[in-house]
Parts: C-alpha cells; sequence; structure tokens
C-alpha cells in the first residue's frame, strides 16, 4: 500500500543499521560493497551477492561525488539499491528561490540479478542495472561473472551505457538490432523525468566497456584489498563535469571494523583518494536481542482433586508472566477457553509456552485441554489448542532423544462444546489508554533542500466505549520543522490535478499545536472469515470524513480480498476542527497474497485516490526470520507524467523492525522508516488509522508455520 507521510514511530537509516547492528550477535563475513553501494569492487560492479537478508548503508566520496545508499538484498538471487549522489561542484537550480545554494542532487536505483551460482568450475554470474530510474546520469547495464580462489575473488565483466564511457570496443548488438548503436546521452532535460525506467536504452550504445578486478583477502584479519580496471574514462560525464583519468586503475582497502561497520578508502582515476564508510546487519540470520524478561513460570507438582479457582489471580499471571491480556475465561471440569490479545511475546512457541506454564500451575489435573481465542482490536480471529499432556512431556523433558511433539494447534474459530458445568468469567478492563510519545515527518531528496523534517510530540488516547466502539485521538506538537521551505509552487506545477498532498508547507507551518487524529471506529466480524470496520471524524492530520472496509480473510489462507470506500474533506491548515472546501470520494479494492516463496507478501490494489485520479497500487514486501519486514511500492494513475511533476509516480520504500530486535524486553511493536523521494500529489492514499489486514494478521514470529492445521 501506498505509505503515509506521517509516522508516528520511525527510524531514520543510519539508526536503523546502527542499532539493529551494536545489539544483536555476530555476522557471517559479507561480500564488501562498492562506491555505488552495493556488492562490487570500488567503481566497477561484480557477480557477488550478499546473505539473504542483508542490509547495509553507506556512505562514499570520491570528488566530486558523495554517494549514501541503502543497499537491501531480500532473496538470494537479487540486490537492490537506493542511492542519492551530491554533485559537489554543481548547484540543484540556478533559481535562487528554488534550491539556493544546495548542491545537484540525484537519485538511482540499482537492481542486480544472479543468474547462476559459482562451482567448482563455472563461476558466479549476475545480470546488473545500474541508476534505472530517473536522470539516468550513470545509467549502465552489466553482465559480470567472479571466481574465487583461495583468498583471491577474480571478476571480468561488460558494460553499456556509463560503464562504456571511452571505450572503442563495439557493442555486439548493433550487428543484430537496428538502433542498438544509439544511446542518446544525458541533457538537462533529464532532470524532468525522474522515476522513469529508460528500458528504451538497455544495453544500447556504440559501444561496451570491458571491466575487471579482483579483491584478495589478507592475512589480517578483516583487511582486504582491491585492484581493478576502471572502464570509464570520465570524459562524458554529464552536467558539463569531465575531469581527469590519469590511470584506468583504482586500488583500495577495506577494513572490517568489528562485525558490523566496514571501513573504505582508495585511490581512484590515478589522482582522486575515495573514502567511506558501510554499517550492514542481516534481518534473516541476525537474532533478537537478548532478553531480560522474566524466566517462564517453573512447572508446579498437580494434584488430581480441583483446587479453587481464582480468576484474578489467573488473569495477572497470564498477564505479567505470558502478555495476554485476558478478555474471557471459560472454564469447565475438563477444558478451560482464554480469549485474549498477546500483547507482548511475538515468538508464538515462547507465548505458547507461557501460557501452558500458568494454566498448569493454577488447574487441576482433570482440565486436560487449553485452548487459546486470539483476539484484536477485540475482534477473535483464530484459536490454538494446547494439549496438556503432550506438553509436559516436552516440558519435563521425557521425550526420547531426537524426538518433538506440537503441543499447540491453531485453527480457525470452532464452537467450543464443553462437558459438564461451565463457569464464564468476563474480565473488566481499564475502558481507556493514554501515551506520550514522539514523531518524525520526513521527506529526502527534494530540489529545495536534501532532508525535510518536522519533530513532534504526539500525545495519543483510546477510549473503549463498547466491546466493538472504540474513540481515539492524537493531539500533535510541532517542536521543530523546516518545512517552510517546501517551495511546491515555484516548480512550475500546471495545476493539473487537485492538491491533496503538497499543501504539507501550509499544515506543518501554521500551527505548532493540531489534532492528527480524532475518530470514532466499530469494528466487527460476520461469521469466521469476513470481517468490518466503520469510522468517522477526522481521519488523519490532511482529511477528515467517514469511510468502512471490508476484509474477507479465511484462516490461514495465503490469499485475502479487501475493499475500502472513503468520503473525505480536506482538513483546515490549522489541524484545528475545520475544513476546506475540497472534498473527494476515494477508496480501493485490494488482493492480498503470501507467496510461498521467501515469505514475500503482494498487495494489488486498484481504485480512486485523494486527487480524484483513478489507479492502481503494487505493494511487495519480504518478512525475515528476526521479524523485519522490508518493502516497495509504486502507484501508476491516469495521472500523466509531466502532471505528476518530478519523479513521474509515487513510489518509496520502507522497513519495519520489530522492536525487540533492539530492546532487551519482548515486545510486539514495531518502529518504521518510510522513504518517497517527493511529496507529490498523484497516486496518494488516505491514511487510514486502521488496516484490516494488519489487525487480523496473525501476530507473532513463526505464526503461519507447522503449528497450523
Amino acid at each position: 500500500m501506498s505509505k503515509p507521510l506521517l509516522n508516528h514511530r520511525v527510524i531514520t537509516p543510519l539508526t536503523l543499521a546502527v542499532t539493529s547492528a551494536l545489539c544483536c550477535q555476530s555476522l557471517s563475513a559479507a561480500p564488501t560493497q562498492s562506491d555505488y553501494g552495493g556488492v562490487g569492487l570500488m567503481q566497477m560492479p561484480t557477480a557477488r551477492m550478499s546473505p539473504e537478508g542483508e542490509f547495509a548503508f553507506n556512505v562514499n566520496y570520491v570528488d566530486p561525488y558523495i554517494r549514501g545508499a541503502i543497499a537491501v538484498t531480500p532473496v538470494p538471487w537479487f540486490e537492490g539499491v537506493i542511492r542519492y549522489t551530491s554533485v559537489e561542484n554543481r548547484l540543484y537550480s540556478s533559481h535562487p528561490d528554488f534550491s539556493g545554494g544546495q548542491s545537484y542532487k540525484d537519485k538511482g536505483f540499482d537492481a542486480k540479478f544472479r543468474l547462476w551460482k559459482e562451482s567448482y568450475y563455472v563461476p558466479e554470474l549476475a545480470l546488473g542495472f545500474r541508476d534505472i530510474g530517473g536522470t539516468g546520469l550513470f545509467s549502465s547495464e552489466y553482465v559480470a561473472a567472479s571466481k574465487r580462489w583461495g583468498n583471491f575473488d577474480f571478476t571480468l565483466g561488460m558494460g553499456w551505457g556509463y560503464l562504456a564511457n571511452g571505450s572503442s570496443i563495439k557493442n555486439p548488438f548493433c550487428a543484430i538490432k537496428d538502433g542498438a548503436c544509439n544511446r542518446p546521452g544525458w541533457t538537462p532535460s533529464d532532470s524532468d523525468r525522474g522515476g522513469k525506467v529508460g528500458f528504451e536504452n538497455f544495453f544500447r550504445g556504440e559501444h561496451v566497456g570491458l571491466f575487471g578486478g579482483l579483491e584478495y583477502q589478507t592475512p589480517i584479519e578483516g583487511l582486504s584489498l582491491k585492484l581493478e580496471y576502471d572502464s570509464n574514462d570520465y570524459q562524458n560525464e554529464a552536467l558539463n563535469n569531465q575531469f581527469s583519468q590519469s590511470l584506468p586503475i583504482n586500488v583500495g582497502a577495506v577494513y572490517a571494523w568489528g562485525d558490523y561497520v566496514n571501513l573504505n578508502l582508495g585511490y581512484e582515476r590515478g589522482n582522486t583518494v575515495m573514502a567511506g564508510i558501510t554499517i550492514r546487519t542481516n534481518f534473516q540470520t541476525v537474532p533478537n536481542q537478548i532478553k531480560l524478561d522474566a524466566p517462564p513460570e517453573p512447572l508446579k507438582e498437580q494434584t488430581p482433586q480441583a483446587t479453587e479457582y481464582n480468576a484474578d489471580e489467573l488473569v495477572t499471571a497470564l498477564s505479567e508472566s505470558a502478555g495476554l491480556d485476558t478478555e474471557q475465561i471459560v472454564l469447565s471440569q475438563q477444558s478451560i477457553t482464554v480469549t485474549g490479545k498477546q500483547a507482548k511475546y511475538r515468538d508464538r512457541k515462547d507465548a505458547d509456552n507461557r501460557v501452558a506454564r500458568v494454566l498448569h500451575n493454577r488447574l487441576p489435573s482433570s482440565v486436560n485441554e487449553f485452548t487459546v481465542v486470539e483476539t484484536s482490536e477485540d475482534i477473535p480471529l483464530y484459536q490454538t489448542t494446547l494439549d496438556r499432556e503432550q506438553f509436559l512431556l516436552e516440558a519435563n523433558n521425557q521425550l526420547p532423544p531426537g524426538e518433538t511433539v506440537e503441543f499447540a494447534h491453531a485453527s480457525s474459530l470452532k464452537e467450543q462444546q464443553p462437558n459438564g458445568e461451565v463457569t464464564t468469567t468476563d474480565i473488566a478492563r481499564t475502558p481507556y489508554n493514554v501515551s506520550l510519545y514522539p514523531g518524525l515527518t520526513q521527506s529526502i531528496g527534494s530540489p529545495e533542500t536534501f532532508y525535510f523534517y518536522a519533530i513532534s510530540l504526539h500525545l495519543a488516547g483510546e477510549y473503549q466505549l463498547t466491546k466493538k466502539l472504540k474513540l481515539d485521538g492524537i493531539a500533535s506538537w510541532t517542536i521543530a520543522n523546516n518545512y517552510d521551505k517546501f517551495n511546491y509552487t515555484v516548480d512550475g506545477s500546471t495545476g493539473a490535478i487537485p492538491r491533496s498532498r503538497t499543501y504539507i508547507r501550509e499544515y506543518l507551518s501554521n500551527s505548532d499545536l493540531g489534532i492528527s487524529n480524532l475518530q470514532l471506529t466499530y469494528f466487527d466480524h460476520y461469521g469466521k472469515s469476513l470481517y468490518a470496520q466503520y469510522y468517522g471524524g477526522y481521519l488523519e492530520f490532511m482529511y477528515g470524513g467517514v469511510g468502512g472496509e471490508l476484509l474477507y480473510r479465511p484462516f490461514n489462507s495465503s490469499v485475502a480480498l479487501g475493499v475500502d470506500l472513503n468520503r473525505v474533506k480536506q482538513r483546515e491548515f490549522d489541524r484545528k476542527f475545520n475544513f476546506r472546501d475540497y472534498e473527494v470520494t476515494t477508496g480501493h479494492a485490494s488482493l492480498y497474497w503470501q507467496s510461498p516463496w521467501y515469505n514475500i507478501n503482494t498487495q494489488l490494489s486498484a481504485g480512486q485516490y485523494l486527487s480524484g485520479d483513478k489507479g492502481f497500487t503494487v505493494d511487495l514486501s519480504r518478512e525475515f526470520d528476526n521479524g523485519t519486514i522490508a518493502g516497495i511500492f509504486f502507484t501508476r494513475t491516469n495521472v500523466s507524467a509531466k502532471d505528476y511533476g518530478e519523479g513521474s509516480f509515487n513510489k518509496g520504500f520502507y522497513i519495519k523492525i520489530p522492536f525487540d530486535m533492539m530492546l532487551t524486553r519482548s515486545s510486539t511493536k514495531y518502529a518504521a522508516f518510510n522513504w518517497t523521494p517527493l511529496t507529490r500529489d498523484g497516486g496518494q492514499k488516505l491514511i487510514r488509522k486502521y488496516s484490516l489486514y494488519d489487525i487480523t494478521k496473525p501476530k507473532g514470529k513463526n505464526s503461519v508455520s507447522t503449528h497450523f492445521e
């Protein structure tokens, strides 16, 4: 889905890399990064891929370029890179009111695909695309092969585009396809086509460049040396920025300072020093932080006689020891059903073990079946049946060596038919909750200034009016921001579509105090698989109105279908209670698919957006073993690239990291980093407070696994 402009629990890429790296255990060695970000030598790429789940944040300087990049390897055969390049000797714009003295910034996207994995005789082979979207200052395509012998890793490759500048080797495709020799060079007008993928230029050009090099792992632990032949002579740089190359050989060194930081130093073009740093972690192999939670309850000796049932003591123990916020308890002679929300433990097996211990220690031996009905927003989702006898076999180490049992089995909701007398206890809960936390609104890469920010303090409160009806809201105090520099009107916008998001300067600059959200929400479910929410109020900091969502999601199904419909009106800039004239109907039909490969989740939605434009959004995300979620999205609508403005269409990247990856206490909450290159009006969704797909997702690590029937 299109990610919100305002996200209250956010982290920057640097914070994300540092905290997730420093908090966790050692990583295995991974290939080193290039100047551009992504695995490579220095200026030249290689066929190597980082391990699955790798995340690297890079900053490198080689005059006149400063490059900052995020490289992610979501699956073993693909690497993606998002990069910003600051051209230090060129201004972003000659218009003094637009970008002032800011240096020229270029954003780029890279993609590399592994075609063949290295074997004893055959090298690793990869196909790559550098700077495939946007202005294409450094756009190139390449095929590379890498082979390791001992401590040496050799690479040989062929490149098109930027990697072929200065080469005299004829492009072999010129003899195959008409027009293959014609590759337009960069022109100033290309700065307006950001976001477009230059498919028409792939593997075109009069020449190709041959490059190669090696990386040597020295006997000094953590130190490797690099040597490469650079296929670019730097005489065809964009922005009329040619500079001399004394030698087409680059040399460098990489020192691994601990497991998570690489320091880079090199000498390029025979006359220029390069320096950089890489901070890395791995979302697939790095475990969560060691926890200081209280250990699970020790097992107590049980007797066949019934003991007095103390509901209050049981509810307290379930909350404190098992993280389960109990809503109802149904007890019979042979079974107990506990309905509640798991609020602390993401690891499903850990949560089941803790719940089973608490119940075993307080119930007579005649109760042989424990059932936990999991809820979210008071909606019952599914149930987990814990077999007491099987649990005790495992907990008391009474299984034969190497044998395991699955004492917990999750399934769709089933009507309970207890034997004998039944005692039902509804648990009274505090109906309100108040919290105070910081927030950050950010935008990266705008022409006016590279980084827009608004630091806020949010006071959030909620009140449960009935079991299904909730009132909640967020009051915000903007402590500091620089959105007064956001100068969209100077951009030359045609005003062809209504301004749905580019009023962000007005919303964040008109008043420091405002209401970000104040709404009534009614949650319901119809049968086992159909869920609903209906809401009204000030739905987000720019819009208020009414709406609803329906979601069909069968238990343990990989497919879900949803639809939302909203009638909203634009709020006044002071974020208080009044509205502006603009109103619109917006909503989408959505298809969700959890693929069987690599735990990749796909969401395809189509409908009408806030500016009245119609189109579709594609969202692809990967959930790694430690709970981290990384994803990308893009939206295409009937708004033309010209009317949309710089960027051409809406797109972005996001990472959600579980709190307990970084903290010493267990938690089911997440921190998020959302990156959208520019604030524009096309393809913008309403920021709905609740998503039924997220609410109904089985909570916790290993939540969809062999534990489920």
